[in-house]
């Protein structure tokens, strides 16, 4: 009996360190990616990132915070926990690949002198109305239990800047995550691409990625009858798990140093395609690798910058890819504020035709309710319910990421308003009633309907 406890706690030790080891390798890959981005992209103090980003988020995986050892080099962030240890490198233009080779970059230290504004708190740009700025302020209040950390937030009416703030070290030159917002990016490049005939949402999938020289094991398992169209609205029907625990798809995806669009393909069918809503990041991947094999081998950042950030007049956003050279598009573009308002601005011209590349067609179907979630789109969230902004009207769309950021477009008030922050409780962001006083204070004198339909 003695010996069958012995091997039974001998087991249980086994496997208590190989799951810490495992909350580690995901804790590491969370942390470098995050602090090489944040240093070298943002151009923040990696003290900051540190402190404000990373750690609160190691607390929540079993007090993890406690082991973070960081480092920061001329193009690279390094961070090790326990047994795990992950690189995350910089390149101009990308930005940071974890696991990604090292190149030819440009220093931290170079990158400050080349550019010693970009991270620099600002002044901020009031409206002059008193309801604006007290909604203002409520966003960047922190509740009794903190955790708030608003950084940036940006009002945008007929196409003007109302009013913008900022928390220092960020200014208006910060480019900031959007996280989950990309994926708002991502469906306006397919909507460029369909408007070309390049695209078409009917495409299937699996026939698609074969042609593109996929192996048999990362498509033999997904349904023929799966389309473009299902991606986007998250109707894949793939067994992709978003729960964002260690050994989940999703954090395999992000972490795991491997081609992201390959990893959701991989686990096959959980249900038939079209029936039924799953909110996954790996479905938008696949939809990143099928919108860039449409590039004639134009690399990304070139094309994006050509067709969208130079036409917008945009600041140098950086949208970064993984390791195979895909952008990682549900997860990992950064902005300024301005910029982020910029797309808004886009996508409410589109709304109301007034776009000669992205099409009035195009940009209402992306804010139609999917057949299989009345409150989802292709790639974008809807009001449709009132469920996130009861006060606004029915027909408001957003663009949402992690850790509280938003861009929210109401096209019949001309209006796009931008909260960026590291949120880790986002019950805490508390927008609803704040942009509802914004908006208020934008249409008094207009007779605009709350419950507008499209």
């Amino acid at each position: 009996m003695r010996r069958i406890a012995l091997a039974l706690g001998s087991l249980v030790i086994v496997a208590f360190v190989w799951a810490l080891h495992g909350a580690a390798k995901i804790g590491v890959g969370y942390s470098a990616k995050q602090l090489c981005s944040g240093v070298f992209v943002s151009q923040l103090p990696a003290e900051f990132v540190l402190e404000k980003d990373i750690l609160p988020r190691m607390a929540t995986i079993a007090g993890m915070d406690r082991f973070v050892d960081a480092e920061v080099g001329d193009r690279e962030a390094t961070v090790n926990i326990l047994t795990a240890s992950a690189t995350a490198t910089y390149r101009d233009r990308y930005g940071c690949t974890l696991h990604g080779e090292p190149s030819q970059s440009t220093s931290a230290d170079a990158l400050s002198e080349k550019d010693d504004t970009r991270a620099a708190p600002a002044s901020q740009y009031e409206s002059g109305d008193p309801e604006i700025e007290k909604a203002i302020d409520a966003l960047f209040a922190e509740p009794a239990e903190g955790g708030r950390n608003t950084l940036a937030v940006l009002v945008m009416h007929k196409g003007e800047i109302v009013t913008e703030r900022y928390a220092a070290p960020v200014g208006p030159r910060t480019r900031l995550q959007g996280w989950s917002m990309n994926k708002s990016l991502m469906a306006s490049y397919v909507g460029v691409q369909v408007g070309r005939g390049l695209m078409d949402l009917s495409w299937p999938v699996k026939d698609r990625v074969e042609a593109l020289g996929a192996a048999s094991n990362i498509t033999e398992g997904v349904a023929p009858e799966m389309t473009l169209k299902h991606l986007m609205t998250m109707a894949s029907g793939l067994d992709f798990d978003e729960r964002y625990l260690p050994g989940d798809d999703v954090t395999e995806m992000l972490y795991g140093g491997v081609p992201m669009w390959q990893v959701p393909l991989a686990q096959g069918q959980r249900v038939a395609p079209g029936e039924e809503f799953v909110y996954s990041s790996g479905d938008t991947n696949v939809v990143s690798y099928l919108w860039q094999s449409t590039l004639d081998d134009e690399a990304y950042v070139d094309w994006v910058d050509r067709e969208v950030n130079q036409r917008l007049g945009l600041d140098d956003p950086i949208l970064e890819p993984d390791i195979s050279g895909v952008q990682v598009g549900s997860s990992f573009a950064y902005l300024t504020a301005r910029d982020w308002a910029r797309y808004g601005q886009w996508w409410l011209d589109a709304w109301h035709g007034r776009d000669a590349l992205l099409s009035q067609d195009w940009q209402r179907l992306a804010v139609t309710p999917s057949d299989t979630a009345d409150f989802y789109g292709l790639s974008f969230w809807l009001n449709t319910r009132l469920w996130d902004y009861p006060d606004l009207p029915a027909n408001t769309f957003h663009a949402g990421g992690n850790s509280g950021q938003f861009v929210v477009v109401v096209p019949e008030a001309e209006l796009v308003m931008v909260r960026l922050g590291l949120t880790l409780n986002e019950s805490a962001v508390g927008l609803a009633e704040p942009f509802a006083a914004i908006y208020q204070a934008l249409t008094q004198d207009q007779a605009l309907a709350v419950n507008v339909n499209q």
